[in-house]
């Protein structure tokens, strides 16, 4: 999904400076772009399923929701959201989320404060599209 968005945002004109290769569990910001004097970081999440992506555990079940596991990831996205706003006070903060019910429901019940905080939401459909809200 990474790999989407930076797209996207090259085809609207933005540099990637950096792109995290979420796939080797990369930390940091996953995108840091920038166009004109612009600058923007983004944490970037996948939706769960219900089986694990490491070769070694397939076949197996993971114990959480997949729905539960996204409201978790979630949460994560809005602390690392926080803590991207502190560390890069000049650039505008993102969160890249695939379009799923959960996702778009856990976004309407925060979205009043996003926006207050100037936190930018992408949503990344599976066909490729992204809707990014607040840029």
């Amino acid at each position: 999904m990474t790999t989407t968005v930076a797209k996207y945002l090259r085809e609207h004109g933005w540099a990637i400076i950096s792109q995290a290769d979420t796939g080797k569990k990369e930390r940091g910001i996953d995108i840091h772009a920038t166009r004109l004097k612009e600058a923007l970081v983004i944490e970037v999440k996948g939706y769960p399923s219900r089986g694990y992506r490491d070769p070694n555990r397939s076949g197996e079940t993971k114990p959480t929701n997949p729905s539960l596991q996204a409201q978790h990831w979630y949460a994560h996205a809005l602390l690392k959201a926080l803590r991207m706003q502190s560390a890069y006070p000049t650039a505008q903060v993102a969160i890249a989320l695939p379009d799923f019910p959960r996702y778009r429901s856990l976004f309407s019940e925060t979205s009043f404060a996003l926006q207050r905080l100037g936190v930018i939401i992408l949503f990344v459909a599976e066909t490729g599209i992204v809707e990014p809200i607040g840029l």
